[in-house]
């Protein structure tokens, strides 16, 4: 069991780490393409997106926290279905640039559209686990599994599939090779460790008194 805790305590830190990289990324947009003209728009959006993915990054160092503070429990369960409902809001705003784009004679905007919606997809399973399966685990326990599973696959997909656009086609999908080949992995792993983290069953941490009290109880039993 204390095998299991560590690795589920390293998964929720690597995590959180990308998530925190990923936030800061966006403060990074705003600051330096603002002197090269980054409109207001693109101002607001990366900020949204910086504080949305700084959400996630709480949510997950926070996890499996043994607290009965109520308000805490509801802040961490409101903020994430916030940070998960705004960052799906904004990649919807791209649908029709995405359909657009779509020319089917043309193989590299057919693998586009193909991570771009299995992309939205693996957010709206992850966002329908937490919002309406998670609290209700014992009545749901397939699509305990299920959702978090495809929702991982879905993003390890859409993961490859700009690896191919990128490598094969010399399609980016940031402004430059760097930020292209260091940040888009950053996005999907993140989001794959999320996915794991909903997958793996909470482990309890022992306080000291629980601890003696449980040893206590070993001692009597023999």
């Amino acid at each position: 069991m204390k095998l299991r805790y560590l690795l589920q305590r390293l998964i929720m830190i690597l995590t959180g780490f990308l998530f925190a990289v990923y936030a800061a990324y966006n403060v990074f947009v705003i600051v330096r393409d603002s002197r090269r003209g980054l409109s207001n728009e693109g101002k607001l959006i990366s900020g949204a997106v910086a504080l949305m993915f700084a959400l996630l990054a709480v949510f997950v160092w926070t996890g499996n926290t043994k607290t009965k503070n109520i308000r805490w429990l509801k802040v961490r369960r409101v903020s994430l279905i916030i940070a998960l409902g705004v960052i799906i809001l904004l990649k919807l705003r791209m649908v029709v640039k995405v359909i657009d784009y779509l020319d089917f004679s043309q193989a590299h905007t057919i693998l586009y559209g193909a991570a771009y919606l299995m992309t939205v997809a693996a957010l709206l399973l992850l966002f329908i686990y937490f919002v309406f399966i998670l609290k209700k685990l014992p009545f749901h326990p397939r699509a305990a599994v299920a959702l978090p599973t495809v929702a991982m696959i879905l993003f390890l997909l859409s993961l490859a599939i700009e690896t191919i656009l990128f490598f094969v086609y010399g399609i980016g999908m940031e402004a430059n090779v760097i930020r292209t080949i260091v940040i888009r992995p950053v996005f999907y792993l993140g989001f794959v460790g999320l996915c794991v983290y909903f997958l793996m069953p909470s482990v309890p941490v022992q306080t000291k008194s629980e601890k003696a009290v449980q040893t206590e109880s070993e001692k009597e039993g023999q």
